[in-house]
């Protein structure tokens, strides 16, 4: 996208969420920085690793999340700037995703002229915003999401709702809800009763071989609960620390 579609977008959203002038500026700088100060990544060419540009109209999910995170961070701490600067250059990506590159550079950049021509759409800021979740799954679902569009019009539209739903889900609230923390630390605990429950079930397994069969039932028991719990581990820690817990509990 133009550097007009990509600022008029950050305005909408500071606007709509009643943004400080300084945050607004900050979101605004943030949104065309990766097009002067372009990210680089590390790409394999055969046993060479090289150092490239990284792509805006196919950015990779890493890419993003990395300036995601440091803008909750950010947040969560009150360095309110610095939260919508690197919020700012996420969306940039989220924003360049909804552009088609097409097929030759002069298509697609009259493609992106005609954006730059457009309004964004309030109804989708409105929208975008409504339909936000605090929470980085939430983000990552909305990336996955995004589609390349050719139509200037559902460009735009998609961009702008996307760009203000992930820009609440990171300037959201700063503390979790009771049910969040209660589910965080039973996590937390049986996490770490993983060994004893392991060491309990194969002895309980054992032991069923010589005297009572029922017993293998309670050793099965215990190891599905552990198993259950397992998947959610990386998932409730990462919601954990969206809302800074995880460094509390250190």
């Amino acid at each position: 996208m133009k550097w007009k579609s990509h600022i008029a977008i950050a305005r909408a959203i500071s606007i709509e969420m009643g943004l400080p002038e300084e945050m607004e500026r900050g979101l605004c700088s943030g949104s065309v920085e990766p097009d002067r100060r372009p990210d680089a990544i590390y790409r394999k060419q055969g046993k060479t690793l090289r150092i490239a540009r990284a792509p805006h109209h196919t950015p990779h999910m890493d890419t993003i999340m990395a300036y995601i995170w440091r803008a909750r961070r950010a947040y969560l701490i009150g360095n309110d700037y610095w939260a919508v600067k690197n919020l700012g250059r996420a969306l940039h990506y989220v924003q360049d995703k909804c552009v088609s590159p097409g097929k030759g550079f002069r298509k697609h950049d009259v493609r992106e002229e005609y954006v730059a021509d457009l309004t964004p759409p309030m109804e989708a800021v409105v929208d975008g915003i409504e339909i936000a979740v605090c929470s980085p799954d939430f983000v990552q679902q909305c990336v996955a999401e995004i589609r390349p569009l050719k139509h200037p019009e559902e460009i735009l539209f998609q961009a702008t709702l996307y760009s203000a739903a992930i820009s609440a889900a990171v300037l959201g609230p700063l503390e979790p809800e009771d049910k969040m923390i209660n589910k965080y630390y039973r996590t937390i605990r049986l996490h770490k009763l993983r060994p004893f429950i392991g060491s309990m079930a194969a002895v309980t397994s054992i032991t069923s071989i010589f005297f009572n069969y029922y017993l293998i039932s309670i050793s099965t028991a215990m190891v599905a609960a552990v198993a259950i719990a397992n998947p959610r581990y990386g998932r409730v820690c990462e919601e954990a620390e969206w809302f800074g817990l995880q460094a509390h509990n250190r």
